[in-house]
């Protein structure tokens, strides 16, 4: 999904959230949480092409899927069930649960939209797979990205 769709997503779960804990700062943590976990496209794309400042050329590489490798590190069904596992564990607070919500949300809709092999998520698919694009992407998708 392309991040306008994920503000309007995380918008409309956070509000849920802020209504179910009744906390204006759960509902933010959740929406902050739902859309910054796209940061690891950064790593991505440093990880593919080097070192730029040039924000339309990185969005573009990781859109269109100009990369060889594919790490999403924050993208991982393992993480996500790592971090609710604590949470239960350690009966963490309801700001932990808006941040797990927020992940957990903007993962599942990716799975949904984004043109992924259905393992793709999952970390260790990856690592297995030396986090190269052709196991991870459907290659018809490569560079097919609507703008």
């Amino acid at each position: 999904m392309l991040p306008l769709g994920h503000v309007i997503a995380s918008g409309f779960i956070s509000a849920l959230v802020w209504v179910f804990f009744k906390s204006f700062g759960c509902a933010v943590v959740s929406f902050l949480s739902g859309i910054l976990i796209d940061s690891d496209h950064i790593i991505d794309y440093y990880a593919n092409h080097g070192f730029t400042f040039k924000i339309k050329t990185m969005y573009y590489a990781c859109v269109d899927i100009k990369l060889k490798k594919v790490y999403i590190i924050l993208h991982s069904y393992e993480l996500i069930a790592l971090l609710w596992v604590l949470i239960c564990l350690f009966s963490l607070s309801n700001i932990w649960k808006a941040f797990a919500i927020g992940l957990t949300q903007h993962l599942i809709i990716d799975q949904v939209t984004n043109p992924i092999k259905k393992p793709g998520y999952f970390l260790t698919y990856r690592i297995i797979n030396g986090f190269k694009r052709e196991h991870i992407i459907n290659k018809e998708f490569y560079g097919r990205a609507k703008r």
